[in-house]
């Protein structure tokens, strides 16, 4: 696999520095034998993108070359700082969802969100960053208005007629054929799809065409498992990966992007930080800046290099001998010993940080904001860098004990493990 892997990159095209340009940059797609490719200014470009809001210089200097925005905020606030350091932008048009209360068979409703859209595209459509524009992201997540199809028609129908010059995307979560009929019966002018896929992104290509779908695409998310895709305890409490699983997910999964002759490229998730489901599940950066291991796993996929400082490596934490698997509980203010082992570097150097939150009561769908849940207070009794002692509440619940591991190079690891107070 890491040879297949370095081996692609070995032949992988270098973008030119476009950087100094200003006004349009076109892009084409351009269809051979073989499949598709984007081309930029004439010339071969492979995205190596990342869904972010920030540490856009890391992104540049990891060798990654493209940002994907979710909406018209988040690409004014970012199309210049990604100019600035040779990076492109996927530009998000945030396409209403009904699951949210927009309601499709409200005219007034539908006009409105068109023209706003179409002032954003006359806002970004000369920008010499804008790679394509990204027209909606799963709308049909619990929706039943197949109206919404002719929103996303609308926008790109009047993209492709202002600007020819940039294709238009629309995004699904992985493949399905019910969205696939849509596209093709209803958006005539959506020129590629985005697939947003983890677990699983081994099947996105053959899945496409088994669907119907033999034109180009993108994977518009990926990374490890999602938390929809992993065990849990008895309880109903995620296992997260930690830090070093999803890396290794990332570095494997990587070749299903890189060998589907009709994939352009695709968007890591997520280069920076939020609360889904934990606040550490897609996180490529702690609440510190900290980097993760998926960042040096992902300068490696795009360069073929590690940096010089890697990130600690770190095994999943344990409760009393136990794993998450094995449904740790205790009584309220039971005493808890939690180990871990690190691996990397500077193994003279972690600072190690227990925290406890309490298991989060607002997960959602799709992505949705989330809460954070409350920090518990409490006292850790340190044994060593590696095993610390505490007392549980004592409120009965879930709960989720976090390790974070840093180094002095701005690197880290991070694992968690859920644990029942009854």
């Amino acid at each position: 696999m890491k040879a297949f892997v370095l081996a692609t990159l070995l032949f992988a095209v270098t973008s030119p520095d476009l950087s100094g340009k200003s006004g349009p940059i076109p892009v084409t797609l351009e269809k051979s034998p073989e499949g598709y490719r984007l081309m930029r200014d004439n010339q071969p470009y492979f995205v190596k993108g990342a869904g972010a809001e920030d540490h856009l210089e890391q992104l540049a200097s990891a060798g990654g070359n493209s940002v994907r925005t979710w909406g018209s905020e988040q690409t004014r606030e970012l199309l210049e700082t990604a100019h600035k350091n040779g990076l492109t932008v996927t530009a998000g048009l945030w396409i209403e969802h009904e699951r949210h209360g927009f309601d499709y068979d409200d005219p007034e409703q539908v006009r409105a969100q068109i023209a706003r859209h179409k002032a954003a595209v006359d806002e970004f459509k000369d920008h010499p960053a804008l790679l394509m524009w990204g027209v909606g992201n799963e709308v049909w997540i619990e929706a039943e208005n197949e109206k919404v199809w002719d929103t996303i028609e609308a926008v790109a129908a009047y993209i492709k007629e202002v600007d020819p010059a940039h294709p238009v995307m629309t995004v699904l979560p992985h493949v399905s054929a019910e969205e696939v009929a849509y596209i093709k019966s209803r958006c005539p002018s959506v020129d590629l799809l985005g697939f947003n896929s983890y677990g699983g992104i081994a099947k996105v290509g053959a899945d496409a065409r088994k669907f119907g779908w033999n034109g180009p695409f993108v994977i518009a998310e990926w990374g490890a498992n999602g938390p929809w895709e992993v065990e849990k305890t008895a309880w109903g409490a995620e296992i997260e990966p930690t830090t070093t699983e999803k890396a290794k997910q990332r570095l494997d999964r990587y070749t299903y992007i890189r060998e589907d002759p009709n994939c352009l490229g695709g968007y890591a998730f997520f280069w920076d930080r939020k609360q889904e489901t934990t606040r550490t599940w897609f996180n490529l950066f702690l609440d510190d800046d900290s980097a993760v291991e998926g960042v040096d796993v992902l300068q490696y996929l795009w360069t073929g290099q590690f940096p010089v400082h890697r990130a600690p490596q770190i095994s999943q934490v344990k409760l009393n001998g136990k794993r998450p698997e094995e449904n740790v509980t205790t009584p309220p203010g039971g005493t808890l010993e939690a180990t871990f082992s690190i691996l990397g570097d500077d193994s003279g150097a972690f600072h190690t940080t227990w925290k406890c939150f309490r298991e989060s009561a607002d997960k959602r769908t799709g992505g949705d904001r989330e809460q954070s849940p409350d920090l518990i207070p409490i006292t850790y009794r340190r044994e060593s860098p590696s095993k610390a002692c505490f007392q549980a509440p004592e409120e009965p619940g879930a709960y989720r004990l976090f390790v974070f591991v840093t180094t002095p190079h701005g690197k880290a690891a991070a694992a968690n493990i859920p644990f029942l107070v009854e």
